[in-house]
């Protein structure tokens, strides 16, 4: 195959921008010219190691230049990547055995990592008996420069398992230089945007957005450690303050918490004297978007030069890569408000702005589909409904995965015939589409769906810390049930809880579970495993410990 143009870069790096690593008190920078030669070398390395062309090889490796280097190594040997977690003090046996799932699934012959992990990569591996061989980044790195013919594989990037477990996706170079350049596009970024991220580079929205499609324009890139942010927020925000930085960033991206651990920890004090007007684009996607919290992080951004319009919601998923639809870039967000009756799939939605609140929900577009991709909005049988009718998010197009590593006869997200079935609910209007939730994450009462993350947002408008609560929907015994799981919150909360399943979630039975923190399950970027919790809720026989409380009207 011809060379994909993410990986054109290697060929001709610039000596001016590259990639910086940052904390609150330190930072690393390496141009694009070492960064090039680095991934010739660790190819090189790979090559004289023996490791097949083809060949899936997993990455450990801390967030950071080296495995911006490495992930472009492993794809210059002509082999496939698939970036790991970095394991945390609060990982535990969960990120073992998840290490030990992705060897087995993708039959590793070696895992390359960095000095930090080969210890823990060892014993891993050791313990499951794998015969996979663990190759020291460092050592890679030290070889001769070498490259082979690029293989029509890119990557396995896992599923965040929030509804299900992970799975493998398959991501052809073809998916990603068609996503990578709609993505492009769509932000329409020059050769002198520079990107800020926070994210995980092991995951769709860290990988992709924040790593291959800066990197792949030879564009700056400064990041800082997830744990970096989420205790120091204002590190990362100095970085668009054309007052402190001379290159301050124009773009990046987040999902919803991030805009919430902002508003919660950084006021207008910690931003006097700040000018943020350079930044053209703050992506916001792989959660349902509060409006209330945009109106919080506008007003509080606003008087720092950070216009409204920069904040741009997006929706996409592994399975197409990363991104398939996107608000366009400085264009206002729209925001509608429906009837709650009106949410079930096959039905028409009625727009509400003079309605009660309680009687409404207000959903903001996630915008429209991005180049070279269409999606239909289909009712349970799998044919198109008409415009303005709610139902589940159907995508074609060139940026689609093709397939999972191994056949799952599980229910969620789907390939078929040719359209990826996405499981996300959502309705469309004007063209743009708006998005409610997942089915998997959904119950039925009276005919109308109540949605887990509809909620969790009211949860978070009477007060609650959304970082500790889980809301999971569900059947047992032929009957609804809404849990509100608290994580280490008070009894205040408790009943805080009670007040708004009672509003939000009639016709079904209501229970709030407090447990300690740490309990609910979460995926590596953060999110919720709604159905892990739902299963173990169910095991541990809570629906019958906890009190209840039954509606009775819908």
């Amino acid at each position: 195959m011809s060379r994909p143009h993410t990986l054109n870069w290697l060929d001709a790096p610039r000596d001016d921008t590259g990639v910086e690593i940052f904390d609150e008190t330190s930072h690393t920078y390496r141009p694009y010219s070492e960064l090039a030669d680095a991934a010739g070398r660790t190819a090189g390395g790979l090559i004289g190691e023996g490791v097949p062309r083809g060949a899936v090889v997993p990455l450990l490796c801390s967030t950071g230049p080296d495995l911006v280097a490495a992930f472009y190594g492993v794809q210059a040997a002509g082999c496939v990547v698939s970036v790991l977690a970095p394991p945390t003090r609060m990982s535990g046996d969960a990120a073992r055995a998840h290490v030990r799932a992705v060897v087995t699934a993708v039959d590793a012959d070696a895992v390359v990592v960095d000095a930090a992990h080969h210890d823990y990569a060892v014993g891993v591996l050791a313990e499951a008996g794998s015969r996979t061989r663990v190759l020291l980044l460092e050592d890679l790195a030290a070889a001769e420069p070498a490259r082979r013919a690029p293989c029509e594989q890119a990557l396995v990037q896992f599923t965040s398992g929030s509804s299900g477990r992970p799975r493998g996706v398959r991501i052809s170079h073809a998916a990603l230089d068609a996503n990578t350049a709609a993505i492009r596009a769509w932000e329409r970024a020059g050769r002198d945007d520079s990107w800020c991220s926070w994210l995980p580079m092991h995951h769709d929205m860290g990988l992709i957005g924040c790593l291959v499609v800066p990197v792949s324009g030879n564009n700056r890139l400064a990041v800082c450690r997830p744990e970096t942010f989420l205790r120091h927020p204002l590190s990362y925000l100095t970085r668009f303050d054309a007052n402190r930085v001379d290159q301050p960033a124009t773009i990046t991206a987040t999902p919803a918490f991030g805009l919430q651990r902002i508003v919660d920890r950084i006021g207008h004090a910690d931003l006097e004297g700040a000018d943020l007007s350079r930044a053209r684009a703050v992506i916001v996607g792989a959660e349902r978007i509060d409006p209330a919290l945009v109106d919080r992080f506008t007003d509080l951004m606003r008087p720092h030069g950070l216009a409204p319009n920069t904040l741009t919601p997006a929706y996409g998923l592994a399975e197409s890569t990363l991104a398939v639809t996107g608000v366009p870039v400085e264009e206002t967000p729209r925001a509608v408000r429906v009837r709650r009756d009106d949410l079930r799939v096959g039905a028409k939605v009625s727009l509400a702005a003079g309605a009660p609140a309680r009687e409404t929900v207000q959903v903001i577009s996630c915008g429209r589909p991005l180049d070279g991709l269409t999606v239909r909005i289909v009712g349970e049988d799998g044919r198109p409904l008409p415009e303005g009718h709610v139902g589940e998010m159907a995508v074609r197009g060139s940026s689609l995965a093709d397939g999972y590593l191994a056949a799952d006869s599980a229910a969620g997200t789907a390939f078929e015939d040719g359209r990826l079935l996405t499981r996300d609910v959502a309705f469309e209007l004007a063209g743009e589409f708006y998005v409610l939730g997942r089915l998997g994450d959904s119950v039925k009462v009276h005919a109308r769906s109540l949605f887990a993350e509809d909620v969790e947002l009211m949860l978070g408008r009477a007060g609650l810390n959304l970082s500790r609560v889980c809301v999971v929907l569900g059947e047992t015994d032929g009957r609804p049930h809404a849990v509100a799981v608290l994580e280490g919150l008070d009894t205040r909360a408790a009943a805080v809880a009670e007040e708004v399943l009672a509003a939000a979630c009639p016709g079904t039975r209501r229970h709030v579970a407090r447990v300690p923190r740490g309990a609910i399950p979460r995926t590596s970027s953060g999110k919720s495993r709604r159905r892990q919790l739902w299963q173990r809720l169910s095991q541990e026989h809570v629906f019958d410990a906890v009190p209840t409380t039954t509606g009775t009207t819908a």
